[in-house]
């Protein structure tokens, strides 16, 4: 009977906890609403405390990465952000104006050395702390929050360093709209196109 009570306790802390949690750390790459790519439309060098700027793809906001150890360098392109010396051993990545953003995704490329990586997300109500990392490639992680928290920023350390930091992307940005892609608003017309005439064809 005491075996099954601390099972059912357990349980039911295991349950319960995630409601707790502000943010979210689920490994992998898990595409959200509204997820927008981020880019650099010229090659841009930070020394350190300076930061960089790129663009999103779909609301044109500006993110900002910035190391407190290192020269970083972004590359044209989808978002990459190497460092001068080789690896990148701490980045912050924010939007600029102050705006906050509701979930993120992040690749730190291979660390150095095995857990490693610690990830720090600053939300409206704290910081969170994730530790991780595998040394033989991506390091895909999905940041979200539980319960409509917004976040300020994303820092990533790491002792040993890591090889660059890899498409990462971004949602939910406060203050701005999203401009579908026009492969997107085509996809909706030939959709939109498809249902009139199936409509036609049943009241004919």
């Amino acid at each position: 009977m005491r075996t099954r009570l601390i099972g059912i306790a357990l349980a039911t802390l295991v349950l319960i906890a995630p409601a707790y949690s502000d943010a979210i750390f689920t490994l992998g790459n898990h595409h959200q609403p509204n997820e927008e790519n981020i880019m650099f439309h010229t090659d841009q060098t930070g020394l350190p405390g300076t930061p960089i700027g790129a663009i999103t793809n779909l609301s044109n906001s500006v993110i900002l990465y910035e190391s407190m150890t290192d020269t970083i360098i972004g590359t044209g392109g989808q978002s990459d952000v190497d460092a001068v010396g080789g690896l990148i051993h701490n980045i912050t990545m924010t939007v600029t104006g102050g705006h906050t953003f509701v979930d993120a995704i992040i690749n730190p490329f291979k660390p150095v050395n095995n857990n490693d990586l610690v990830v720090t997300v600053v939300t409206n109500t704290g910081p969170f702390m994730f530790t991780y990392g595998d040394t033989h490639g991506n390091n895909f992680l999905t940041i979200t929050t539980s319960g409509g928290e917004t976040i300020s920023s994303v820092t990533i350390d790491s002792a040993s360093g890591f090889q660059d930091l890899k498409q990462p992307r971004i949602s939910g940005i406060s203050g701005v709209t999203i401009v579908p892609e026009p492969s997107s608003l085509a996809l909706l017309g030939s959709g939109v196109l498809v249902l009139t005439q199936l409509l036609r064809r049943k009241l004919s």
